[in-house]
């Protein structure tokens, strides 16, 4: 392994268990048991740790969108993005866990998670069209759907924070939880025909 994707894969651990304001740049290089200039020949300052983090984060949700979303109209679909997205934002736990200061300190953070909550909504609700048009889901005038939309979103941002405090169930089930609280929000919009899918998917 290159000593760059070294030093990533060992800030990455630091700041997932101590939060990024709590790790500096010689503790990094320190734990790997390289010289300070030699992880500054790779990056610069830590700054420069966390914004290429933080661009790996983005290149594997939008792989794991991808190629899912070439496959809509699969029924397993829904579930499989829900638990890789779930997974890939906990293996990069820190930055959500501390989203609002990344975001204030960093503008390419800032603008693309503007941007990739308004892809992730737009998501959402073709997903929704597509579960109406099949019949899963309720006909739209009889469901607020924006806003379940809304509280789905939401939800995919604020979980880790609640996994981090509060969860304290079997860590292998954790993923599988948070995904059942995340389609629980739309379970009372399901039809009968909604409900046996469902429990087939589960």
């Amino acid at each position: 392994m290159k000593t760059s994707e070294k030093i990533l894969d060992k800030a990455l651990f630091l700041f997932n268990e101590k939060g990024p304001d709590q790790v500096s740049a010689l503790q990094i290089s320190q734990e790997l048991g390289i010289s300070y200039g030699n992880l500054t020949y790779h990056f610069n300052k830590k700054d420069d740790i966390i914004l290429t983090l933080y661009q790996r984060l983005q290149t594997e949700l939008n792989d794991a969108i991808s190629g899912l979303v070439q496959s809509l109209f699969e029924e397993t679909f829904y579930l499989k993005l829900i638990n890789q997205i779930l997974e890939v934002t906990w293996n990069y736990r820190f930055v959500y866990l501390h989203l609002s200061s990344l975001m204030t300190q960093f503008d390419a953070i800032r603008k693309a998670e503007k941007d990739y909550a308004k892809s992730r909504e737009k998501i959402l609700s073709k997903a929704k069209e597509y579960l109406i048009r099949e019949g899963f889901l309720q006909p739209a005038h009889q469901v607020d759907y924006q806003l379940t939309i809304r509280t789905l979103s939401i939800i995919l941002y604020s979980w880790i924070s609640d996994a981090n405090l509060f969860y304290e169930g079997d860590q292998d089930a954790k993923l599988n939880y948070y995904s059942r609280l995340f389609f629980n929000v739309a379970l009372p919009s399901l039809t009968e025909k909604g409900m046996e899918k469902y429990r087939g998917l589960l």
